[in-house]
């Protein structure tokens, strides 16, 4: 709240942000017990990303890696969820025509990012 008490304080002046800031916060803590949990159901309110896991690319960096940055800067609280898209070995149409679905194409340089998980299955 202190970054809204600065905008409240540049708006309204010192000597009414602090009453301000009060208001919001009663005003927040009694909507607060009216806003339901979530059970982690996707409903209209979610947005999904759609993306290859490689779309956002930086020089020496797993595309993963970099994605996940990518997201924690600019997409948090922005969207609910990501959906990768395949990054199987692929003929054509951008990695939906696949060739072995247990396999993950090495050209992508996903596939050392999930190895513990294929180690395991």
């Amino acid at each position: 709240m202190t970054n809204l008490l600065s905008y409240l304080t540049f708006l309204y002046g010192v000597s009414r942000a602090s009453q301000l800031l009060e208001r919001v916060e009663k005003l927040l803590a009694d909507y607060r017990t009216r806003i339901k949990p979530r059970d982690g159901t996707l409903t209209e309110r979610d947005a999904i990303l759609i993306t290859y896991g490689d779309q956002v690319q930086t020089q020496n960096e797993k595309p993963l890696q970099t994605l996940d940055k990518f997201c924690e800067k600019h997409l948090t609280n922005v969207v609910s969820g990501i959906h990768i898209l395949p990054f199987y070995p692929w003929t054509s149409d951008d990695g939906f025509s696949v060739i072995d679905y247990r396999q993950i194409d090495p050209a992508s340089a996903i596939g050392t990012m999930f190895q513990p998980c294929r180690n395991s299955a």
